[in-house]
């Protein structure tokens, strides 16, 4: 009885499920410093350091809310649909829903940080058997 080429594969579930893990572990660290930067980052540069800044005389610098205007507005040209106004309504809004994902994707991937040490664990213990027998 002869597989054919297209139903035939080589890897095994643990390696399939390491495979997995590891890529959503990744997108999840990912998202979790892209969260970290639109959120805290975000309102510490904008609420804390620069007011700190501009009351030591130092000239008034970009902020992350005007960097990400220009980028939205300007750079993006979503003029059209969104103003000025309800960009600056939004966007502080914005900050603090990245500060909760950003504690989510926190917790999350210490989880699948986890979850994929186990199933590296595995796929080696599998490899070890494997080499073991031949």
């Amino acid at each position: 009885m002869n597989q054919e080429a297209e139903d035939y594969k080589s890897a095994t579930p643990i390696d399939s499920k390491f495979k997995g893990q590891f890529k959503a572990w990744r997108v999840i660290a990912f998202m979790r410093w892209v969260t970290f930067i639109i959120g805290p980052v975000a309102i510490i540069i904008d609420d804390y350091l620069q007011p700190w800044i501009t009351t030591m005389g130092l000239p008034n610098i970009l902020t992350i809310e005007d960097l990400s205007q220009w980028l939205i507005l300007d750079i993006l040209n979503l003029k059209k649909w969104i103003d000025v106004d309800l960009f600056l309504a939004i966007y502080y809004h914005v900050n603090w829903v990245s500060c909760i994902l950003f504690i989510v994707f926190v917790v999350w991937h210490v989880v699948l940080k986890r979850k994929t040490t186990a199933a590296a664990r595995d796929l080696t213990l599998l490899e070890e058997k494997m080499r073991a027998g031949i």
